[in-house]
């Protein structure tokens, strides 16, 4: 199901990362300061050398002040156009984002990140995850698991959903995920404000 050769390949986040990083005047020492990880690991994940980890990445993005979901947001426009707030986004046109060195695959499924939700197509092999340590951001989530199964972690509370299992929590209550069983994760996420 994920194919790392769908989506953003390492040396293309690191290039985004270091554009993003030199468009602020930011040395790659001050990112790295910023983010918490060393200035050689900044180094290695913009040569497409090293793949940070979801909780990684998330540190290094923040800390250039824009999301992992600006990864996803497609440069194709909705097929309907205008501004009439109907966008229809077609299976296989969506920007689709394999996570370096992962089997985490991502797709935008709403239009972009200027609405009020941000809605995420989820796919993972078993055993991979959000990574690191929990998230903790403003705002409220909730998922659906279409397929697969996924092991959540909310505010110290450990939770299986299965198969048609949904799950809504404040997104200020510390919380990670990881792919369990044998079967491919795939899921549905929603997140509101967007601040993935």
């Amino acid at each position: 199901m994920v194919h790392p050769e769908d989506g953003l390949d390492a040396v293309q986040l690191g290039g985004i990362i270091r554009e993003r990083r030199q468009a602020q005047g930011m040395s790659l020492s001050q990112l790295a300061e910023q983010a918490g990880v060393s200035t050689s690991f900044v180094s290695q994940v913009e040569r497409g050398v090293a793949n940070p980890t979801l909780s990684s990445l998330k540190s290094l993005v923040g800390a250039l002040n824009f999301s992992v979901g600006a990864l996803l947001e497609s440069t194709v426009p909705p097929s309907t156009g205008g501004d009439n707030e109907i966008a229809v986004l077609r299976a296989g046109e969506r920007r689709r984002i394999v996570y370096p060195g992962t089997k985490i695959a991502n797709e935008l499924l709403s239009p972009n990140l200027q609405k009020r939700m941000e809605i995420i197509w989820v796919e993972a092999a078993p055993g991979q995850g959000s990574g690191g340590h929990p998230h903790v951001h403003e705002g409220e989530e909730a998922g659906i698991v279409i397929s697969g199964a996924m092991k959540f972690h909310v505010n110290g509370e450990e939770i299986v959903l299965n198969a048609r299992d949904a799950i809504y929590f404040p997104s200020t209550n510390p919380h990670s995920w990881e792919s369990v069983g044998d079967e491919d994760l795939v899921a549905i996420w929603v997140i509101t404000p967007p601040t993935f």
